[in-house]
């Protein structure tokens, strides 16, 4: 009789940890029977898949990659697009899912359940949204982040003098590039709602962008999936066939770990397998 052999898992976890990955992470210790898991604090290798809490720290990038040579895979969570509160958000490898995303077609159940709002608010003479990144993702990026969307500010301004260009920063606390007008901090889809396009190099609000009916730029990023990394003549907006189905699809990358985390075993397992 032929032995099933279990998948082994490396939870790794880091100090300090926020309650909310200390919730999930401690969730899918509890409920990990279908795998094999071990948790650690330090990286210690060998294990078929590395889960871990953050991957924009620089911390862990050293260790995905080293995880990675050995030819493993590593489930990295973070906070979800939608429905931060209950959920988190989870990538295979990389920071975010647009390279499996658009793979396979899921149902849209999740995102029915989900109840996250799908609109179309575009104005195309509105004005255009350049969303900044949180020092995190300039410490991984560099400076070429701050050079970029001051080129894509100054294009925008040229190529639509008649709109205006606005910069949304991700924290009160963020470097702001010079020159620019800057968005007001309040609900993001109050913010997009009638504006022309979104500029990204990999926000979360690009996400916003497609579920608002928004046409979006990103380099980065689960939107960079079906949105275009340069900027176009004049913005287009996505084929609602395509939004439809890559919002859900992408909510198949959420899962909320306090009632869906043997769930979410299973789907990884589906998934790699």
């Amino acid at each position: 009789m032929t032995v099933a052999v279990k998948t082994t898992v490396e939870i790794l976890r880091f100090e300090p940890e926020t309650w909310r990955a200390g919730a999930a992470l401690d969730a899918l210790m509890r409920t990990s029977d279908a795998v094999e898991a071990r948790k650690t604090h330090r990286y210690e290798g060998g294990a078929d898949w590395l889960l871990l809490w953050g991957p924009g720290a620089p911390n862990r990038w050293p260790i995905m990659e080293a995880q990675i040579a050995a030819g493993g895979r590593v489930i990295v969570l973070d906070l979800a697009y939608w429905s931060r509160h209950d959920k988190i958000r989870v990538s295979i490898d990389t920071a975010h899912p647009q390279a499996l995303v658009m793979k396979q077609d899921w149902p849209a159940r999740r995102l029915v359940a989900d109840g996250v709002r799908v609109a179309d608010k575009w104005n195309p003479n509105g004005p255009i949204i350049v969303a900044g990144l949180g020092r995190k993702a300039r410490a991984q990026y560099g400076d070429q982040v701050l050079d970029w969307e001051i080129g894509m500010v100054r294009a925008c301004e040229a190529r639509w003098p008649t709109r205006r260009v606005l910069y949304r920063r991700k924290q009160f606390d963020a470097p702001i590039p010079p020159g620019v007008t800057l968005a007001g901090m309040g609900p993001i889809d109050d913010l997009l709602v009638g504006s022309s396009l979104v500029i990204t190099w990999h926000s979360n609000v690009a996400v916003d962008a497609i579920r608002m009916g928004i046409p979006a730029v990103c380099r980065d990023g689960a939107a960079a999936a079906v949105c275009p990394s340069e900027l176009p003549v004049e913005p287009e907006l996505l084929p609602v066939q395509t939004r439809d189905r890559f919002l859900a699809n992408l909510a198949w990358f959420q899962w909320n770990p306090a009632t869906e985390s043997k769930a979410m075993w299973t789907w990884l397992q589906e998934l790699l397998a």
